[in-house]
């Protein structure tokens, strides 16, 4: 539900198209405004509690990161729809309500390593997690940043948490592991386990999955990585999983989770967006990068496509297809050039530099 309506604020923000945005919009609020009244009742004050039903076919039982996480991206897009479309009260009440559930996220489940799912008896009811190492801790996270939304947590935190995923859960080798659902990774191939227990605390039958690899999360993780500089650790989970889709004994075009060619590992766009530091927001027309050093990346808008290429304060557009239909420019931060419209088709360079 909250993910349907982060995809919501994806589509709007990429398009710019207001009339799609205004027909879905009363539906979304009711979603949003359903979810604080429903699942934001518990003890814990601005964080969602309760049964919360997730991407693992089960619910988890009292707070946890995961749907929280994804409750406060989703509450900084609608604060930002919702300014779009000149409700001010509802953007101020919603901006709020994240920056609340943001500080209780942070002083409820936060142990000072990474964040973990707080319940009076983890064992209570199945497939839980409690003081475990759960790789999906921070999805919120991950679609917060690609869309332009900022960090959900404080970036030390979360630079902190993303570390404890990749000490705890992160396999060089799967010979000795045992997974008693299914098997993406195995024997002499590493990979990124949904979770773990290092403290100790492992529920007597924890969620199903938490034994696999899902090259999924390995993208969500590896990006959510490069966004917080820790690119080394990125490449690491991205050249073990590639290693095992290198065509020797899988198919490099068919990531396999719960069947073949499985949506999830679409997750993979999101590395190219993150080490391009490439972000399109079409209601400001604004074209921005923030790469992790010089070299050429792909970049799309709403109705071009090309290469940009990056040396040092400089920055040359080159347009493959479709017409750009740029107002903003910005590199690092900055604005380039004088800062004017720019509207092209496939053409020569476009050399822009900043000031």
């Amino acid at each position: 539900q909250l993910g349907t309506f982060l995809r919501l604020h994806r589509e709007w923000r990429f398009s710019g198209d207001d009339a799609f945005l205004r027909e879905l919009w009363p539906a979304a609020v009711r979603s949003l405004e359903y979810a604080i009244v429903d699942w934001d009742r518990g003890e814990n004050p601005g964080l969602l509690s309760g049964e919360l039903h997730n991407t693992y076919d089960i619910e988890f039982h009292g707070t946890e990161p995961l749907a929280n996480g994804m409750f406060i991206a989703a509450l900084r897009a609608g604060a930002r729809m919702a300014a779009h479309l000149g409700d001010a009260e509802r953007a101020a009440d919603w901006s709020s309500r994240a920056d609340r559930a943001s500080a209780a996220m942070d002083e409820v489940l936060w142990n000072g390593e990474y964040y973990r799912q707080v319940i009076d008896d983890v064992d209570a009811h199945r497939y839980q997690y409690g003081d475990g190492v759960l790789s999906d801790q921070l999805l919120g996270q991950f679609h917060a940043r690609l869309n332009g939304l900022g960090d959900i947590v404080p970036a030390d935190r979360v630079r902190s948490a993303l570390g404890a995923i990749v000490a705890h859960n992160f396999r060089t080798d799967l010979t000795a592991h045992e997974s008693t659902q299914r098997v993406y990774a195995l024997n002499d191939e590493g990979g990124l386990l949904l979770a773990s227990w290092p403290r100790g605390g492992r529920p007597a039958i924890p969620f199903v999955y938490s034994d696999e690899v899902w090259t999924g999360v390995e993208h969500q993780v590896a990006t959510a990585l490069v966004y917080a500089g820790l690119v080394d650790d990125a490449m690491l989970l991205e050249r073990t999983l590639r290693s095992r889709y290198d065509g020797t004994v899988r198919n490099p075009w068919n990531e396999i989770e719960c069947g073949n060619h499985y949506a999830r590992s679409l997750a993979s766009w999101g590395l190219l967006l993150a080490v391009s530091g490439a972000q399109w927001d079409a209601p400001t027309r604004t074209l921005s990068f923030d790469p992790v050093d010089d070299g050429v990346y792909l970049f799309t808008t709403d109705r071009a496509w090309g290469r940009a290429e990056v040396r040092g304060d400089e920055l040359t557009l080159h347009v493959d297809g479709g017409r750009l239909d740029v107002d903003r420019l910005l590199l690092r931060g900055r604005p380039v050039a004088d800062d004017r419209s720019l509207t092209t088709s496939p053409s020569d360079p476009i050399p822009q530099e900043t000031p």
